[in-house]
C-alpha cells in the first residue's frame, strides 16, 4: 500500500470546509495537501498524473437536503480515486456519488481515523488497479505457449 505519508492529495473545496479538511490532513502528515477551488483544476493535476487522490468537499444542498452534484469525479478516466466529503451520507448520496465515479461518499464530522482508513482504502486500490493492469497484458503471452497443458484432465 502506498504510504499516506508519501501521498499527494487533492482537496476540491471553495469554503472553510475545505481549509479545515487540508488542515485535517496535514495533522495527519500527509506528505503534499494542495487546495484547489473547481474540479477542473483538479482535473488537470489527475490527468498530468501529480495526484494520488482527491476529496471533493459539498456544502451545497437543494431544498431536499441533498448535495447537488453536477460533475464527475476529478480523477474519472485516470485511474485517480476520489472521495465526496459531504454532511449526511445517505443510500441515494452513495448511488450518485457511484455513477459519477467516486470511490465512496464520506460524512464531513467523520473521525480522523476513518478519514485516515478511507484515504489508505483509495491510495491502495489504486495500486491494485495498476498491478492488475500489468499483470493482464503479460498473461496472453505466458499462456498463449502451451494451452493444452493447463487443462483439467476429464475423469470418466
Amino acid at each position: 500500500m502506498k504510504s499516506i505519508r508519501c501521498a499527494h492529495i487533492v482537496v476540491v473545496a471553495d469554503s472553510d470546509q475545505g481549509l479545515m479538511l487540508a488542515a485535517r490532513l496535514r495533522r495527519m502528515d500527509v506528505a503534499r495537501v494542495t487546495s484547489v477551488d473547481r474540479i477542473a483544476q483538479a482535473r488537470q493535476l489527475c490527468e498530468a498524473g501529480d495526484a494520488d487522490a482527491c476529496i471533493v468537499a459539498l456544502e451545497d444542498a437543494v431544498p431536499d437536503g441533498v448535495p447537488h452534484v453536477e460533475e464527475d469525479a476529478p480523477g474519472r478516466g485516470c485511474g485517480v480515486p476520489s472521495l465526496m466529503l459531504v454532511p449526511t451520507v445517505t443510500p441515494y448520496l452513495r448511488a450518485i456519488a457511484r455513477r459519477r465515479g467516486y470511490l465512496a461518499a464520506v460524512p464531513a464530522a467523520a473521525p480522523p481515523r476513518m478519514l485516515y482508513r478511507r484515504i489508505g482504502g483509495a491510495l491502495q486500490r489504486r495500486r491494485a488497479a495498476r498491478r492488475a493492469r500489468r499483470v493482464s497484458v503479460s498473461m496472453p503471452i505466458l499462456w498463449a505457449g502451451r494451452p493444452a497443458s493447463f487443462v483439467k484432465p476429464t475423469l470418466h
